[in-house]
């Protein structure tokens, strides 16, 4: 029997409605702590009173960082990000958080994660929190099982990873209806993207779309620079605004293969998430294959041509309504130009059709989540 049988019975349960200071940990990337936002709106919902913090590691921090729904931010160096020469000193900074932690007395500390993960669980443990909950674990790691002492059962049937992280909240009573990702972005935020529209001459009241060159070779996935060059040539030849964006590492790379034809073509790169985030805010389409830049742009509301491979979209397909998710098998590569284009056409065309039906009744875009393509 796991304790959670027995934390859960009679008055412990009943305990768990005086809760009044509660951790939530994520300790993995930025996708997954953008799709673990909607469980913070959902506790402050359930626990109105309560203090709640998060823990999260420096490279999801800006993820987080001004949510209204969290008090405090706790954030820890993983040793393999080398943000330090040392893995030891990386692992005493961690340890000094984990006191920090501690000293706040929490009473209530939250694993949220698709899959039981023996790290999230040991520091989900190290918070001292009395009650901490998590998914089960299987047979394997069930020696890890006193991590936790409130056990939700993982979802057997795909679900959308939105629909996984908000799910161990079921079991203490969190109501889950609302669940939208949030972003907050700043003033700041928002000049330096429109600044740089206003630099390279980019119109806002037409359509403008971004291209984001990714590759992760080390998980086999990635779309060909020839093909995003190729994109992006078809783009210019419908005279559709566009612009390239990519991570800092590649700048030097994607900058000479952005010379295409006789068009100049802006390339964005920010090491600010935020700043990136703002970017994507005023393009009225990004595409890009799955990844953080994907959930990136679902959280602020631009419309997504995804490409997938080997990763179940079912699982981690863009949230919410309006985008398109292209796939064929598990590769990437077997995803042509002309499939990527004409996904692209048709949202803008949709998009823009939709502008002129609800100009002529006079409704304008309630119910959108943003500007469309020729609305700005």
């Amino acid at each position: 029997m796991y304790p959670a049988d027995v934390l859960l019975s009679g008055e412990a349960l009943n305990n768990l409605g005086r809760i009044r200071k509660i951790l939530v940990v994520r300790n993995d990337n930025i996708g997954d702590v953008v799709c673990t936002t909607p469980c913070f709106e959902a506790l402050r919902e359930s626990f109105p009173e309560a203090f709640i913090a998060v823990l999260v590691c420096r490279l999801t921090e800006e993820v987080v960082a001004g949510n209204p729904f969290l008090d405090k931010i706790y954030v820890y160096d993983k040793a393999k990000h080398g943000r330090y020469k040392s893995v030891f000193t990386a692992w005493w900074k961690q340890f000094k958080v984990l006191l920090d932690i501690r000293s706040q007395h929490f009473d209530l500390a939250i694993g949220i994660r698709s899959e039981f993960s023996p790290s999230l669980g040991w520091l989900v443990y190290a918070s001292g929190a009395p009650h901490r909950l998590g998914l089960k674990p299987p047979k394997k790691d069930k020696k890890f099982s006193f991590f936790y002492n409130i056990y939700a059962e993982p979802l057997k049937q795909p679900s959308h990873e939105v629909e996984r992280s908000l799910h161990a909240l079921r079991k203490i009573g969190v109501d889950i209806e609302k669940k939208r990702l949030f972003l907050k972005l700043m003033a700041e935020n928002r000049k330096q993207a429109l600044d740089f529209f206003s630099k390279h001459h980019i119109q806002r009241n037409k359509p403008v779309v971004c291209v984001n060159f990714s590759r992760r070779l080390e998980e086999g996935r990635y779309w060909s620079y020839e093909n995003y060059v190729a994109l992006i040539k078809r783009f210019l030849s419908e005279d559709i605004q566009t612009v390239a964006s990519c991570a800092p590492d590649e700048a030097r790379i994607v900058e000479g293969l952005l010379k295409v034809s006789d068009h100049t073509v802006p390339l964005y790169w920010s090491r600010s998430l935020k700043n990136f985030a703002a970017l994507i805010e005023e393009c009225s389409l990004f595409v890009t294959i799955d990844g953080g830049p994907m959930h990136i742009a679902a959280a602020v509301g631009t419309p997504v041509v995804a490409l997938f491979g080997k990763i179940d979209p079912r699982v981690w397909a863009p949230w919410g309504e309006g985008h398109a998710v292209l796939r064929k098998g598990n590769d990437h590569n077997l995803i042509s130009v002309d499939d990527v284009f004409g996904a692209a056409i048709k949202m803008l065309r949709d998009r823009a059709a939709l502008k002129v039906l609800e100009h002529r009744s006079g409704r304008g875009l309630a119910g959108m989540t943003k500007n469309g393509p020729f609305t700005r």
